[in-house]
């Protein structure tokens, strides 16, 4: 499906310097409301135009409704329940097959990333940009089977986000679209320079380990091995057997963080989970 977007809409959203709108401060209720009766209807035109599956999100890039991206829909009269039931005033966009996309996320204010890009930016086929809240690019490609989402791949700063995963569709939002080419077709090279790293390999003490250490193992085994759309569950339940077996919060965040990379998610993210599943068990201990 080709993507169109009504530009004439989206810029209505701007003000004269391709910037966000900046409403009255006299009304802040009417500008928010007028801002996610924008944010709707550019939600269905983005759907109904592109074939993406939209979603409502915060200002601060958190899913406004129930189930997140999962709840993402294409049809107008979903689209229309889910902005009445969860108003908000950005887009997400469900990335992977469901809306045929995968997006290499840049991070510009990453020094490395920055190189990468210069590097090899020649290298990457003209495709649908925009320019993004924090400064960096999304570069939008067709969904290629297998791509699985990645932080920090190859360098910091550059991400990419695939099946199981979502972006802010930031053009609806005041942002620049740099490049109106239509979306390529993701580029076969990238795939192994922003793959997660391996799992851990099993070590082979843990045979002969005690018991506890043992299930430790199986554990850690178990978030690496993750499959999209159930890490961050995976992930917590996994800091909450941890802290059972008597391990404690720095331990938990050592041994799980570089397997919850290896199952693809952004470090941050990772991070938080297992925090949150340390303050858990500290409430409850």
């Amino acid at each position: 499906m080709t993507e169109i977007v009504d530009f004439a809409l989206a810029a209505a959203a701007r003000d004269g310097n391709g910037g966000l709108i900046e409403h009255e401060a006299t009304d802040p209720l009417a500008a928010r409301r007028e801002r996610i009766a924008m944010s709707a209807a550019l939600a269905a035109n983005l759907a109904r135009n592109a074939g993406y599956a939209v979603f409502p999100v915060r200002d601060d890039k958190s899913p406004a409704c129930l189930g997140g991206f999962k709840s993402a829909a294409k049809d107008a009269d979903a689209i229309d329940e889910l902005w009445k039931r969860f108003p908000a005033p950005l887009i997400g966009v469900a990335t992977g097959e469901v809306s045929d996309l995968a997006v290499l996320d840049l991070d510009r204010k990453h020094p490395e990333a920055a190189r990468w890009w210069r590097l090899n930016e020649t290298r990457l086929p003209a495709t649908r940009t925009y320019r993004t809240r924090s400064g960096g690019v999304h570069l939008y490609f067709r969904h290629r089977a297998g791509l699985r989402c990645s932080a920090g791949r190859p360098v910091p700063g550059v991400d990419v986000r695939c099946e199981g995963g979502y972006i802010i569709f930031w053009f609806a939002g005041g942002l620049e679209c740099l490049d109106n080419s239509p979306r390529a077709e993701w580029p076969a090279w990238l795939t192994g320079e922003v793959a997660p790293p391996p799992p851990p390999a099993p070590n082979p003490r843990w045979r002969d380990a005690p018991p506890s250490t043992r299930a430790i193992a199986a554990i850690v085994e178990k978030v690496a091995g993750a499959a999209a759309g159930n890490r961050n569950a995976v992930l917590f339940w996994a800091a909450c057997r941890m802290h059972e077996h008597g391990r404690q919060s720095g331990e938990v965040l050592a041994s799980l963080t570089p397997a919850a990379l290896a199952a693809g998610l952004p470090a941050d993210e990772a991070r938080a989970t297992i925090q949150s599943a340390s303050r858990r068990h500290r409430r409850v201990a």
